[in-house]
């Protein structure tokens, strides 16, 4: 039996299908293994690189001191620490006194990233520091204009004396705030007890940070979440609003949608293939049980063979993956001017894991078929058709495919996107198949050229066989599509949020008096302001007339607080008369100049708190309260580096208070000096500097766009193996048709041109559906995946009917007229 078996797998080699099944099992796990290797290492790469924006991996907050062993756990898990404590007090010097926000640290800090500093007042060179001396203080450039100081003088903060040494350049884990009002003060944690600042009742905030290997960090992470109170988190670069946060995610949900694409064309495939190849042997199995085999030796035979495939282009595609990840890597490093961690083990098994799921999923429905064919077929070649059950076999692919998505995502809703679309086009691509083949043939009598009605024929006659080939001809061509135009138009959108020149300052604090002022010296200079906001500082202190709790968030608990949640506290509170930048409105109406004791309310601010339109809130300002009704829902963008405000009121309510103003505005380089400058005149003003963070988005947008210009190369091949599957579908019959046309006197040049029209109207035909399903998954991936506003592509309507029509005609013609070099005889001895 074994010799059997081997004998028939080396002719059953040189026929194709089962080079096609390896083909596609090889690129599976070769793609997977990049796709966990490479772009994996370059996701963890790429969030290691900005955990600089948190000077640390892991960052536990609290707002009380955490009554667990951390250093401990740290120092035995090999994991670096360092620790913070932060509160506000006022800061005393030459003097002026002016309220900032201290921040206390250890010796290690910051574990990640740079904390610059410079030792000049207005000087433009700077040093990275790690560590602050005791009884020296760092401070912000603005506090040395409010208090009036220079380098060397002393400043006091409660009952302790501090020689400043240093200006503030920048802080790796600064708080991306246009509202942080408190200017910042860095001392050494060892010097607080002696401020006697901190008091019971003090509102501080502590941090533990911890930085290593991501296995150690997992580790640590699962150990103190489930110990951790309500009160206190986890933090990492992936939580919150920020817009790094958001661009991280929106990178890692980029990368997992192409890797998705390429092993989806892969399984399709092998599904083609494994279906020729079961076809090609409904009468090999009839002979066998005609001489006697049994359906257990059958099944041997070619379960034998499956498996020998399967297991040998496992082995083969992890070997090829593993040599091109080497230049590959090489290549990633250097651009992206990245470190690429250690691969591990997990590529492996999960590429190993994806070949074999890959291989028997799409492969056993239909050899399960082949072992029932019956003996009758040796005499009656359509005895069997009762057997081989479509949509049986159907509905196990769209399971196993569900499932691959399911498991490889960890997303129901991008794998029911996906799918779900896929269906969709299928059922059109069956109606509109259908209702063209009726009509063009119909037409095709009309028709003047013979290579034509040749061409529509041979459609309307395999009609079936087309309907299958379509299909996979529109998979095909459809997720190249949509791998093209993530890699292209989405990246291009995302990249839009963050335009050349966009404001990489904030201003804020600007007077009435100082407006005119300011835009004066601004226009000399050519720097151009953004719109100024009015601005004040509000707290909320009822909904619907009932009070709210002022705890703050991480303190909040609906167990023990007898009130329903408030913001925690207080809120900056703007008005305009348009919808800011990327703001929509999702509910009511927006407000007017007519507008009187309305307000527009963030939709998760407001779900959050379980306000509802026509809710009436109540704020205090100092002393005086006001009440207004909310007449419209925002949504709001987070990722737009633009101000943003939770509540927005009508025009009215600020004539009662002073306001003052917020801008913004791009500066350059050269305008170092200058706005040191207009400091110095305006020293009420605050400044903040987000030129890093916008680098850092930037970076991480260059970097996933070179992860998918990788995939799309991936999913470029695996789509020509799905066309050339397909192709090779068809050839026995088209064998036997080119053999009865030669019989009757047709030229090679007809047969050729007619060959070249069939493939081209499967072509154009496929790329049409494959155009509109790519353009519904792209826009129900940037609605509910990606969270960017839905475009129409024209682009796509072109290149996927050009797109089908080229590849489809030539890989169909390229594989197809070399039947007609040969002569009759030499096709009928070629014919099954």
């Amino acid at each position: 039996m074994k010799s059997l078996i081997w004998r028939l797998f080396k002719a059953e080699l040189k026929r194709g299908e089962l080079t096609i099944i390896s083909a596609a099992i090889v690129l599976a796990v070769s793609s997977v293994w990049l796709f966990t290797s490479i772009t994996d290492r370059m996701e963890q790469a790429i969030f290691n690189k900005s955990g600089d924006f948190i000077a640390a991996d892991r960052v536990v907050r609290s707002a009380h001191p955490v009554d667990l062993p951390l250093a401990v756990q740290a120092e035995s898990l090999q994991l670096d620490y360092a620790e913070q404590l932060l509160f506000p007090s006022m800061v005393y010097g030459n003097e002026n006194l002016v309220l900032a926000s201290v921040k206390s640290v250890s010796q290690d800090y910051p574990l990640k990233g740079r904390l610059r500093i410079s030792r000049e007042k207005n000087g433009l060179t700077n040093e990275s520091a790690k560590g602050i001396p005791q009884g020296e203080a760092w401070i912000a450039e603005r506090l040395f204009y409010q208090l009036d100081i220079d380098i060397g003088d002393l400043i006091e903060i409660g009952e302790a004396e501090f020689r400043v040494t240093g200006r503030i350049v920048t802080e790796p884990d600064a708080p991306f705030s246009v509202f942080m009002t408190a200017p910042r003060v860095i001392i050494n944690i060892s010097d607080v007890a002696q401020t006697e600042v901190v008091q019971p009742g003090s509102r501080l905030g502590y941090r533990y940070m911890f930085a290593g290997d991501k296995s150690q960090l997992d580790a640590f992470e699962n150990w103190v979440t489930p110990q951790l109170a309500d009160n206190q988190r986890m933090v990492t670069v992936r939580s919150g609003n920020s817009p790094l946060a958001g661009a991280l995610q929106r990178a890692q949900q980029f990368l997992l949608l192409a890797g998705l694409i390429g092993i989806l064309l892969a399984s399709a495939a092998i599904a083609v293939a494994s279906r020729l190849y079961c076809q090609r042997h409904y009468d090999t199995v009839a002979m066998f049980k005609v001489l006697g085999a049994s359906k257990p030796q059958i099944r041997t035979i070619y379960l034998g063979h499956l498996f020998t495939v399967v297991l040998v282009s496992i082995v083969l595609g992890i070997a090829l993956a593993t040599l091109v990840q080497w230049p590959v890597t090489h290549y990633v490093e250097k651009l992206l001017s990245i470190d690429l961690p250690s691969a591990g083990a997990a590529p492996y098994l999960m590429a190993a894991g994806s070949g074999l799921i890959c291989g028997v999923a799409f492969t056993l429905p239909t050899l399960s078929q082949l072992f029932n064919i019956a003996p009758m077929r040796v005499i009656r070649r359509n005895s069997d058709d009762a057997v081989v059950k479509p949509i049986w076999i159907a509905l196990w692919m769209l399971v196993s495919v569900f499932a691959l998505l399911l498991l490889y995502s960890g997303s129901f809703t991008l794998s029911a996107i996906l799918l779900g679309v896929g269906l969709i086009a299928v059922a059109l691509l069956l109606v509109v198949s259908q209702l063209l083949l009726w009509g063009s043939k119909k037409q095709a009598e009309k028709l003047k050229s013979l290579s034509l009605k040749i061409a529509i024929s041979s459609l309307y006659k395999r009609a079936k066989q087309n309907r299958v080939q379509l299909i996979g001809f529109t998979v095909a061509i459809k997720l190249a599509l949509v791998v093209w135009v993530i890699q292209q138009d989405l990246i291009s959108e995302w990249q839009q949020q963050l335009p050349e020149g966009a404001p990489n300052h904030f201003m804020y604090n600007i007077s009435e008096q100082q407006k005119p002022q300011l835009a004066s010296r601004f226009a000399d200079e050519s720097v151009e302001l953004t719109t100024m906001f009015p601005m004040l500082r509000g707290r909320l202190v009822a909904i619907n007339q009932e009070a709210v709790s002022q705890e703050r968030e991480g303190e909040y608990s609906e167990k023990t607080s007898s009130r329903r949640r408030g913001a925690g506290r207080e809120l900056n509170l703007s008005s305009v008369l348009e919808l800011p930048y990327r703001n929509e409105l999702v509910a009511g109406e927006w407000l007017t100049a007519g507008s009187t004791g309305e307000a527009s309310v963030d939709e998760e601010f407001a779900e959050r708190l379980d306000i509802k339109l026509n809710d009436t809130l109540e704020f205090m300002i100092g002393a005086s309260r006001f009440t207004v009704t909310v007449t419209s829902l925002r949504s709001i963008d987070w990722n737009t580096m633009q101000p943003n405000f939770y509540v927005l009121l009508s025009p009215d309510i600020l004539q009662d208070f002073p306001t003052g103003y917020l801008t913004s505005f791009n500066l350059p380089e050269d305008k170092a000096a200058w706005m040191a400058q207009t400091m110095a005149r305006f020293p009420t003003l605050v400044l903040i500097n987000v030129k890093a963070l916008i680098e850092q988005l930037s970076q991480v947008v260059e970097q996933v766009a070179l992860a998918l210009r990788l995939v799309l190369v991936v999913v470029l091949l695996a789509s020509s193996l799905v066309l050339y599957a397909q192709v090779q579908s068809s050839l026995e019959e088209r064998r036997r048709q080119t053999v009865i046309l030669r019989t009757l006197g047709a030229s090679a040049k007809l047969l050729r041109n007619a060959v070249i029209y069939e493939f081209v109207i499967l072509g154009f035909l496929a790329g049409f559906i494959a155009a509109s399903a790519a353009q519904t998954i792209l826009v129900l991936l940037q609605v509910f995946v990606f969270d960017i506003g839905a475009s129409i592509n024209l682009g796509l309507w072109v290149l996927g009917p050009l797109l089908g029509t080229l590849l489809v005609a030539l890989m169909g013609a390229g594989a197809t007229l070399r039947l007609l070099k040969q002569n009759s005889a030499q096709l009928v001895r070629n014919l099954n």
